[in-house]
């Protein structure tokens, strides 16, 4: 399988090399008027970036194509360092996201572009017949029909989370248990390790080399260009939630690879659903690995429970950033948590 390469440096058009072409005069260019016209160059690019609407570095929307059994499509992750959590005058910013501390990924791996999609997650069922911790414990957490809270739904299930989805949507009211089951699957189906990202890993991934509080920047309503969460199309049915002041028009779930992806090429990678992660859940960062493994029960961890990251449709802008955090019990399911797998190379 081909990986796309998420570490990749964006570049500007590139001039011939010397001979190409049909043509080619012997001249000497001056230094100085090479500089000028690279700075020309890299301003033309700059606000062409500036006037498309989009964050510089950010790539444009890509639908994802489900190819069920078959494996996602990967990003593949260069090895880097990066610093990991949020500093203490991030806007949203809660106290489990520190301290902020360097971290180097030492192993590249590969992301999958997309979160995992209802059509991929169907095949795994339709092969084994397994049944998710939601059907067999009828425990999916769904959001109440005025969005004051959540609610236990008996009949809520990835097969029905209480709103339409098509197989292109991301699947949902899937647990931690659930997704490590289906990259088993996975595994065995295609031969390739595939398995949940680490928790350093995720968040190396989504930065994307950025350093802002999202991947586009600070600004929470630019995000439904590249996210969805609570904006004015959910607030006309939720009118008491607190939105980006942006309308992208998904109530719920949007289709996975709607919006513009981060500058390693990634979708949805803020936004939409939840993604579960291999980490056991600690309430901060003293003591965490810095090598982007994933972290145990060492330093007071808790494994019962798991870490999610990203953010999902219907959670309020301070919880779309990179370095925001959740947890969940390992059988826990929500219609806004989904799954993104990672392969080890």
């Amino acid at each position: 399988m081909t990986l796309e390469r998420g570490s990749q440096k964006r570049v500007g058009p590139g001039m011939p090399a010397s001979g190409a072409g049909r043509y080619h005069r012997r001249s000497r260019a001056h230094p100085l008027l090479s500089v000028v016209l690279i700075l020309l160059l890299a301003l033309l690019i700059q606000g062409a970036e500036e006037a498309s609407g989009f964050a510089p570095g950010t790539l444009p929307a890509e639908p994802c194509v489900s190819r069920p059994g078959e494996g996602p499509q990967m990003v593949l992750i260069e090895s880097g360092r990066f610093r990991m959590g949020s500093p203490a005058e991030e806007e949203g910013r809660s106290s489990d996201e520190g301290p902020r501390h360097p971290v180097a990924v030492v192993r590249p791996f590969a992301l999958a572009r997309c979160e995992t999609t209802v059509g991929e997650f169907g095949r795994f069922v339709a092969e084994t017949g397994y049944r998710t911790d939601a059907e067999r414990d009828g425990d999916c957490y769904t959001v109440n029909a005025d969005g004051s809270g959540f609610q236990q739904r008996e009949d809520a299930s990835w097969r029905n989370p209480g709103f339409a989805q098509s197989d292109d949507h991301p699947v949902v009211c899937v647990s931690f248990n659930d997704a490590r089951v289906y990259a088993r699957w996975l595994s065995l189906r295609t031969g390739a390790a595939y398995r949940l990202p680490t928790e350093a890993e995720w968040e190396y991934a989504a930065r994307a080399g950025t350093n802002a509080g999202r991947f586009w920047g600070d600004d929470p309503d630019a995000s439904c260009v590249y996210s969805n969460g609570a904006d004015q199309a959910a607030k006309a049915r939720f009118p008491d939630w607190t939105i980006a002041d942006c309308d992208d028009g998904a109530e719920f779930t949007a289709p996975a690879g709607r919006y513009q992806r981060n500058p390693f090429g990634l979708s949805d990678i803020l936004g939409n659903v939840w993604e579960w992660v291999e980490d056991c859940w600690h309430e901060g960062y003293t003591g965490a690995p810095t090598d982007g493994s994933a972290w145990r029960e060492a330093g007071g961890g808790d494994c019962a429970r798991r870490v999610l990251r990203g953010g999902g449709w219907n959670f309020f802008p301070r919880w779309l950033r990179s370095a925001s955090r959740n947890g969940g019990t390992a059988d826990e399911a929500g219609d806004f948590v989904g799954i993104r797998l990672a392969r080890t190379l």
